[in-house]
């Protein structure tokens, strides 16, 4: 029996998916939650980079990660790319409206606009 992914991972990914991919970047994996409160991911990649959009069940929260691979390999520690803008840690975010939704898709715009 398969498991849904939780209905704010799924809006965010719905939201995200586009963006990511007319940047260039191809999903690689979606990994669904293994209980009801679970994790969830889904992962892009291209070039050096990788993103993924993260869904913390038991804090329901929603962030986006990049982190470096090398071929297929993640060579670095996955980071938020919100922290990455701000320049600092930035406490837990529950927003799951698609106000929220839309800010983690502006932060990641923005995110990759300075990796080029």
């Amino acid at each position: 029996m398969a498991t849904e992914l939780p209905e704010p991972f799924a809006r965010a990914d719905q939201r995200l998916r586009p963006l990511i991919m007319d940047r260039g970047f191809r999903p690689i994996a979606v990994e669904y939650p293994d209980r009801a409160r679970g994790n969830a991911t889904s992962e892009y990649a291209y070039g050096p980079l990788r993103l993924r959009l993260v869904w913390e069940g038991e804090a329901r929260a929603l962030w986006v990660e990049s982190a470096r691979q090398v071929g297929a390999e993640v060579v670095s520690r996955w980071s938020d790319v919100e922290w990455a803008l701000a320049g600092e840690r930035q406490p837990l975010n529950e927003d799951l409206t698609d106000a929220r939704i839309e800010r983690l898709a502006a932060a990641t715009l923005t995110f990759l606009d300075r990796q080029r």
